[in-house]
């Protein structure tokens, strides 16, 4: 039911944007429709410093959103309202307990950690400047969608 719910709330994060549009759809930066884009950062194993956005191509998050050292950003939707992708490295466990040490360091407040049943996790977070995301776990993967609210 939890997970439903996550899903959903990720689903509308990623299509409100869309909603009412009437223009043609921009065209896809750097990549063809329909072709996975994909980017690697490396970084030391010891310290949890976080990745820069240059190096993953992740633009239209804001300037103080953290990736997690050694992110493998794949399925990436950029636009001008916010950015949704998948990280399939690192591990989703370290991803999660890194999303929760650095985003409170920052501008942003988590303002809801939950857990469901089948594992899966969910974190919502916001900050003073309008913007808001979930990051949605599996065993597998992390889904990040952030947009300005």
């Amino acid at each position: 039911m939890i997970a439903r719910r996550l899903v959903t709330v990720l689903a509308t994060l990623l299509a409100a944007p869309t909603l009412g549009a009437c223009a043609n759809p921009a065209p896809a930066p750097e990549a063809r429709r329909g072709e996975p884009t994909t980017a690697t950062v490396r970084a030391a194993a010891r310290e949890a410093h976080p990745a820069g956005r240059r190096e993953t191509a992740v633009r239209n998050v804001p300037q103080a959103f953290p990736l997690p050292p050694g992110s493998h950003v794949t399925d990436l939707s950029d636009r001008g309202s916010g950015a949704s992708f998948t990280l399939t490295a690192p591990d989703p466990e370290s991803v999660l307990s890194f999303y929760r040490h650095q985003l409170p360091r920052g501008p942003f407040t988590i303002v809801a950690d939950t857990s469901a049943p089948d594992g899966a996790t969910s974190l919502s977070f916001r900050d003073a400047d309008g913007w808001a995301g979930a990051i949605y776990a599996t065993a597998r993967r992390v889904t990040v969608a952030v947009k300005r609210a």
